[in-house]
């Protein structure tokens, strides 16, 4: 490199050659590299330009947060709500927003403020707030509370806003710092407004209202829950924040056939009885016999379905002292158990109209039939089969064997015909099969079978003993008894609607099968009445048809007994079916159950303002 001077005597630096060449090459290496580059950059973007796309996006600032469904209404026939879900809400702290420092001579500016206004709106402990805080500084999401009301969110935002926006009288903000980082997210918690009454039915619902245990709520589960929607956010290529929000859908109102006001007469009923007589379980269904739609159903067993695991309402919180774990689990499901539909036992004289009925299809007897009553049948060996009458009740027709509910004459009845026929028609009338009723847990009830069934089991068989069913088995058969013979599945739910009241799905009476005629029917709603004007639970005035049921649980040797009492009204026309059973009662007679059945039956009339016969 030589120097050289301008005009002006200044040094000027002269390249020569060699440098002139090597920097040439340079800058033409350089330029090869970086247009290479390019090249090799545009070619990945045209071919995997969606894939770096997504990429960048992922890792971009991005949130998203669950918007939950409304679990759907339980109502009653009139619309009465039953079971709901009201707004609850959490509250969220964002640690990241409530410690953020612009400054670092303001370390954590609005902290105080925030942690005054959480302890002052909530009663929260500082310490801990305090804490949590410290421990989850760059946190942005921390769900310190639940279930808040709305009086709770309130109170704090009126607070929040107040303290935030405070100016002086000359228009200046009094506080510097702000309560800020806290918001609260909307969630939805079941509630049932007469909390333990209709428990069995509605059954409950679980802490997300996602999914439901026992009665209404498991059965509907499909209608009740809904969808839950999604809020999405992010900052897109464009440095743009984006939102994407999908509503949530809702559950559905299920619309029972509870009568709320019949079912809290059926409820009181059960409660009074309760307090004064000793009892293993108690069942009362009532049911319109022209659909077998169920009005009302209850057992003694109550539980709040806000707080389903307290056991104290069924059992006291005494006798719940020193249990093990396994013991209380136990205790809850017999509490949650629907004894009306999941228990079984032998029916009793209840089952007698359904022999009669079965003998006059058949075509063996005839209402003039007589049949005499000594005490008892004898089966070989020495084995007697006493009627509850042991000294006999003489000569009966077939009307007075009901009346007086002779099993001497059920037997006889029983000897003609074969095994067979009498498992058929125990079949036609829903014994030994689950009868669909639109609840969860029910049970199938056992019967004997044909081929095996001697003429010991078809005797006791024809008066309730023998086999055994549940109440909901025998309810429905005996609607189709008084009803001219239609048999219905019975239901507990009539229809699903939508939240601007439209029907979705409607269920109505569904008729299974025809048991009997309209001849065989009219004969045992007259000997039912006839029964019960005899005295034999009758309530002045009205025509009522009804028959009695005591029957000894298994094993005998222990002397345990099921009471019963089946009733209707009015007998021409039935529109009011209600059986009520008491199980292992300390007093072993049927006018237990008779006394229950008639207080119910009594103000359910007054109610639904039946008149009284002329």
């Amino acid at each position: 490199m030589k120097t050289s001077r301008d005009n002006n005597g200044r040094k000027r630096l002269k390249l020569n050659i060699y440098m002139r060449r090597k920097l040439t090459i340079t800058f033409g290496v350089v330029s090869a590299v970086l247009f290479a580059l390019a090249l090799y950059t545009a070619v990945l973007m045209r071919n995997n330009g969606d894939e770096y796309q997504k990429l960048i996006l992922s890792q971009q600032s991005y949130s998203s947060s669950t918007i939950p469904f409304k679990r759907g209404n339980i109502v009653d026939t009139k619309g009465t709500l039953l079971a709901y879900s009201e707004e609850v809400y959490n509250l969220i702290l964002d640690p990241s927003v409530i410690l953020y420092t612009a400054r670092a001579a303001e370390p954590e500016p609005n902290r105080q403020a925030t942690v005054d206004a959480l302890v002052a709106c909530f009663g929260f402990d500082r310490t801990d707030l305090e804490n949590t805080l410290s421990n989850n500084p760059a946190a942005m999401y921390i769900r310190y509370a639940q279930k808040l009301s709305a009086e709770d969110v309130n109170r704090f935002t009126l607070y929040q806003s107040n303290y935030n926006t405070a100016e002086d009288a000359a228009g200046k903000a009094v506080h510097k710092d702000k309560v800020t980082g806290v918001w609260f997210e909307t969630e939805y918690q079941r509630a049932y407004p007469y909390h333990e009454k209709a428990c069995t039915v509605l059954g409950f619902s679980g802490t997300d209202s996602s999914e439901g245990h026992w009665g209404i709520e498991e059965y509907y589960n499909e209608y009740l829950s809904g969808i839950n929607g999604k809020s999405y956010s992010y900052i897109n290529q464009d440095g743009e924040s984006e939102k994407v929000l999908q509503e949530a859908t809702d559950g559905y109102t299920v619309v029972s056939t509870i009568d709320w006001f019949i079912q809290s007469i059926v409820e009181e009923k059960i409660g009074a009885y309760k307090a004064e007589k000793g009892y293993k379980n108690i069942g009362v269904i009532v049911m319109d016999p022209s659909s077998t739609e169920i009005l009302a159903m209850a057992t003694d067993k109550c539980f709040d379905p806000s707080d389903p695991t307290d056991l104290s309402l069924t059992y006291g919180k005494e006798s719940l002292e020193g249990l093990s774990e396994e013991e209380l689990a136990d205790l809850q499901n017999q509490m949650w158990r629907n004894f009306t539909i999941s228990d079984v036992f032998p029916p009793g004289s209840v089952a007698k109209e359904l022999t009669v009925a079965m003998a006059l299809e058949e075509a063996v007897v005839t209402p003039d039939t007589l049949f005499v009553c000594d005490g008892g049948e004898e089966f070989g060996d020495g084995l007697v089969i006493h009627c509850h009458n042991r000294d006999g009740h003489g000569i009966l027709n077939l009307e007075e064997t009901l009346m007086n509910s002779c099993n001497d004459a059920m037997m006889n009845i029983a000897s003609r015909v074969t095994a067979a026929t009498m498992i058929r028609y125990q079949r036609l009338f829903g014994l030994g099969s689950r009868t669909g009723v639109d609840l969860p847990g029910e049970a199938t009830g056992i019967i004997f079978d044909a081929n095996t069934m001697s003429a010991v089991d078809m005797a006791t068989s024809s008066f309730g003993q023998g086999f055994s069913s549940t109440m909901i088995q025998m309810a429905s058969s005996y609607c189709s008894l008084i009803n001219g013979g239609f048999y219905y599945q019975p239901r507990i739910v009539s229809r699903i609607q939508d939240e601007n009241g439209n029907t979705v799905k409607s269920f109505e009476p569904e008729l299974v099968r025809k048991t009997v005629t309209e001849e065989t029917s009219a004969f045992l709603r007259t000997a039912a009445k006839h029964t019960v004007d005899q005295g034999v639970g009758n309530i002045d005035g009205y025509d009522i048809g009804g028959k009695t049921g005591t029957a000894n649980k298994y094993p005998i040797e222990e002397d345990q007994y099921v009471v019963s009492f089946m009733a209707f009204v009015p007998t021409d026309n039935p529109t009011l079916l209600v059986y009520a059973v008491i199980d292992e009662p300390v007093l072993k007679v049927s006018k237990e159950a008779i006394d229950l059945e008639v207080s119910i039956m009594k103000e359910i009339l007054e109610y639904r303002g039946v008149h009284k016969a002329q």
